[in-house]
This record gives structure tokens, C-alpha cells and sequence, in this order.
């Protein structure tokens, strides 16, 4: 009798390991499928630097604010900005942005800002790192500016999927 309860034992303890094994799995599985728009959403701290290499404002330039990303393809945000003037460096507080971002499968971003001061856009390419927890940036843009950087969850757990 005590070898068939612990015959059950074992063969419950081997079932529920093979269970919880199983479900890990599959989600690790889902997780490495890919990425889509809804990967991307919830605020994210931006900071950039670079380079404007020629024009007006032709000099370093650095940039940090806040984007929040809506999970469908659309954001928002501010950036305050540290740009070169003609009489030195001026501060640029809280530029408004809004744009569009798609996240293809591979995890890779393509996105478009546009400044709500100045009516102009900039183009970037992205990669999604870390489960959405961050994600680099390359201003890709057109013309004599060279910038990258960053963005990071401002808050974990918030509207993630994680």
C-alpha cells in the first residue's frame, strides 16, 4: 500500500512539473513570435544626442522629454531641447510632438514625429530591446543632422504586456 501512494505521489509531482514545464514554454514561444504595434505603448523617457553638421543650428544638439505610445500606432509627447543659436546654445523647453510609429514582427520600429511648433517632421528607425522595456533610436532624417538615442519605460508594469 505505501508503494502505490508513493508510486501516485511521484506520478502527480512528474504531471505538475510537466504542466507548469509545458506552460513556460509556450509562452516563452509566444514572446519570441514577434512584435506588433501593441508591443510599443505606455510612456517612455527619450534622451538623444548628436549633431547638427551644418545651417543655422549647425552644432551639438541633445534632447530628453517624454512620449507616450497609445499601443495603435500613434504618440505623443515634449522634448526639451539644447540646440545651437546664433549667439550660443539656447534651450528649447517642451516642443510638442505627436506621430506614428509601426513595430513590424521582427521588433524593428519605424516611426515619424512631428513638431508641433515648427510644423517640421524627422524620421527614425528603432529596435525594440529588453520586452518593450526600452528601445534605441536613429534619427534618420534627411539632411546635415546625426542623432540616436534612447527610450525607456517610465514606469514598469504600466500598460505592459510583460
Amino acid at each position: 500500500m505505501k508503494r502505490m501512494i508513493a508510486s501516485i505521489t511521484l506520478l502527480t509531482i512528474s504531471v505538475a512539473v510537466l504542466i507548469v514545464l509545458g506552460t513556460a514554454r509556450k509562452a516563452t514561444a509566444e514572446r519570441q513570435s514577434g512584435c506588433s504595434n501593441a508591443t510599443l505603448r505606455g510612456s517612455y523617457g527619450i534622451h538623444a544626442t548628436g549633431a547638427a553638421l551644418s545651417g543655422p543650428l549647425a552644432g551639438p544638439v541633445a534632447f530628453v522629454g517624454l512620449f507616450t505610445f497609445d499601443g495603435r500606432g500613434q504618440l505623443a509627447g515634449n522634448l526639451t531641447q539644447r540646440v545651437n543659436g546664433a549667439s550660443g546654445p539656447i534651450t528649447l523647453f517642451k516642443v510638442p510632438y505627436t506621430g506614428t510609429y509601426t513595430l513590424n514582427a521582427d521588433c524593428t520600429v519605424e516611426d515619424t514625429w512631428f513638431n508641433l511648433s515648427n510644423g517640421t517632421s524627422s524620421t527614425h528607425e528603432s529596435v525594440i530591446v529588453d520586452n518593450a522595456r526600452k528601445y534605441v533610436i536613429l534619427n534618420t532624417t534627411t539632411g546635415p543632422t546625426v542623432v540616436s538615442g534612447e527610450g525607456t519605460k517610465q514606469f514598469t508594469g504600466e500598460n505592459d504586456q510583460n
